[in-house]
């Protein structure tokens, strides 16, 4: 009987091999004196979410959709959900502070994620809430 080989550590080797592609690319861009862009950040941010998502589920699926799996997921969005409102109201104060925005918002953009977030989370429950009833 063949041995199968397990998907996990050959996906996990990939994802490193293309992680150390794109920062070699990057310093090798900002060695010739480019400045980062949007773009090389992006594609940083998510290779590191798919390499944490890796980590944390591997290539299970069903983990992921079991009910502990389920469980975790629910209580990492919550407390993800608190830090995110944390996050963006000390970004928006930092912002005010620093910049000495004394206006009516200070940067609006900020200042409309932060109110978004804060709406997000009980708008969603009561959607949710509504599904149950």
């Amino acid at each position: 009987m063949k041995k199968r080989l397990s998907r996990s550590p050959i996906l996990i080797t990939l994802v490193g091999l293309l992680c150390l592609l794109v920062i070699g690319l990057n310093t090798v861009e900002y060695l010739r004196g480019e400045p980062f862009d949007q773009g090389d950040v992006m594609t940083l941010v998510m290779l590191f979410v798919l390499a944490l998502h890796l980590f944390t589920w591997g290539t299970d699926f069903k983990m992921a959709n079991d009910e502990m799996g389920k469980q975790i997921t629910h209580h990492s969005a919550t407390i993800s959900y608190h830090i995110s409102v944390l996050g963006l109201f000390v970004f928006w104060i930092v912002d005010r502070i620093v910049f000495l925005r004394k206006g009516d918002f200070g940067n609006i953009s900020l200042f409309a994620a932060l109110c978004f977030v804060l709406v997000l989370h009980p708008l969603v429950q009561f959607f949710v809430a509504r599904r149950y009833r």
